[in-house]
């Protein structure tokens, strides 16, 4: 008997909850989440942190394209200042948005230096903090950011994380990559000459698995223990957040 080819089933998308133990690794190590657009890195983005603002774990989304799609994860702060105000505050969900223009280098750099003179006064030394930064090559024009620095070089010493988003691993700032136990890798774009020289052969070769639509939103990962694992897509639950607050301009 002949199978009918057209009503074969494909392989079961299924979704599924990050774990806690993968949250804590968030919580505790430095990030970085590479991905095209629309390859699921956005809605993971989010999951990750709202799972990190449930295990009380301060955030701060860094998101100079003001997208709309992250707007549920914290007060929304236009300048170093307000955000500063919502930690004295401590506001443990806040979003930075970062004026549109090239000052939004220096508004990072300032951000930053605040979070870090606050994180060592008395009240504050305790509180965990993870910084994500969306398409983090913005803020690191030829190489360089001392905020990146600032983060991934002494942060942790301080309880500050950092987690860093961009679409290549080679528009990534090289201490941001190095420094980050936890890798996460959706389809990407990037030369696969390029992806062998970082050791990367291994997602090479799975390179046909990621591009297939019927494993949209997969990802590819590892916490620093030398081993790469194949993650199943978050699940797309609605925010729980209900709304934001977002501060004026002036």
């Amino acid at each position: 008997m002949t199978a009918n080819l057209l009503t074969r089933p494909k392989p079961a998308n299924i979704m599924v909850q990050l774990s806690g133990v993968f949250l804590q690794s968030f919580r505790d190590r430095h990030s970085v989440v590479i991905g095209r657009t629309r390859s699921g890195k956005t809605v993971f983005t989010g999951k990750v942190l709202e799972g990190l603002q449930e295990l009380n774990t301060h955030t701060i989304f860094v998101d100079p394209k003001h997208d709309k799609d992250f707007a549920h994860l914290g007060t929304i702060c236009h300048s170093p200042i307000q955000v500063y105000e919502q930690l004295l505050l401590k506001n443990p969900a806040i979003v930075f948005r970062p004026s549109a223009d090239e000052n939004k280098k220096e508004e990072l750099d300032r951000m930053v230096e605040l979070v870090f003179s606050l994180q060592r006064k008395a009240g504050f030394k305790r509180t965990k903090r993870v910084i994500a930064i969306d398409e983090i090559q913005l803020f690191a024009k030829k190489g360089s950011s001392k905020a990146i620095e600032m983060i991934w070089t002494v942060g942790a010493g301080l309880g500050i994380v950092g987690m860093a988003l961009t679409q290549r691993i080679q528009l990534l700032n090289e201490t941001a990559w190095s420094q980050s136990e936890n890798k996460v890798i959706f389809c990407i774009e990037d030369r696969i000459e390029y992806l062998k020289s970082r050791n990367l052969q291994h997602y090479v070769d799975l390179q046909e698995f990621f591009n297939d639509s019927v494993n949209k939103y997969w990802f590819y990962y590892t916490r620093g223990d030398g081993e790469w694992k194949k993650h199943k897509p978050v699940s797309l639950n609605k925010p729980k957040r209900k709304g934001s607050l977002t501060l004026s301009r002036w």
